[in-house]
């Protein structure tokens, strides 16, 4: 049973997929600017984490190399002093596989925007913002044929240029065309993550 269990868990991967952290952790933000900031989120945990990580493993092995408790408690106390390292050092190296993925999408993303000045962040940023309130008002469109209370507040709280551009773009008087608007939420995210022109 020992055996097939193992064997089984050679396939577990305890932490997030590629394809997660592509899709679900740093795409799911939607426009280039708040992609990179997710994976510069990311990055700054698994690496805080990482060197935690590595300083507990070399404090455990300093405490391995002190301790040898006697006989059948010694047996079952290096069992699991084996098992825990094999847990940390898993743990690094499942932490370094996760921030290399975010640095090597990190890097992509800074490639595309830029060096980042603060006209550009400001500029990112609303547009990030826009791109936000654009992707929630087609997928209301698409879902509920109109836009949500929830949907209509996150615009209020939009800067007055950026709330008519918004505005403009999904009011009955446009008949917005959600599918449109979601592939002009897709244009916009290959342009760098501005908001679109209008």
């Amino acid at each position: 049973m020992e055996d097939k269990i193992k064997d089984l868990l050679k396939d577990y991967e305890s932490r997030h997929s590629e394809y997660q952290i592509d899709n679900f952790i740093v795409a799911a933000q939607g426009d280039n600017w708040s992609m990179y900031k997710q994976a510069l989120r990311e990055i700054a945990s698994r690496y805080e984490s990482l060197l935690s990580q590595k300083e507990d493993l070399e404090l455990y092995d300093l405490q391995i190399k002190f301790y040898w408790p006697f006989g059948r408690q010694a047996e079952i106390k290096k069992k699991r002093r084996i098992r825990h390292r094999a847990a940390l050092v898993e743990s690094v190296r499942e932490t370094e596989r996760e921030l290399g993925r975010f640095v090597v999408i990190a890097t992509q993303l800074k490639e595309v925007l830029g060096i980042v000045n603060s006209e550009k962040r400001k500029k990112f940023e609303a547009g990030s913002w826009c791109q936000k309130a654009i992707r929630m008002s087609a997928l209301d469109l698409l879902v509920n044929r109109g836009i949500s209370h929830a949907t209509m507040d996150f615009i209020l709280k939009l800067s007055i240029k950026d709330r008519r551009k918004v505005i403009n773009m999904i009011s009955p008087a446009a008949n917005p065309d959600p599918l449109k608007l979601l592939g002009m939420y897709e244009d916009c995210i290959k342009r760098s993550g501005t908001a679109p022109d209008r």
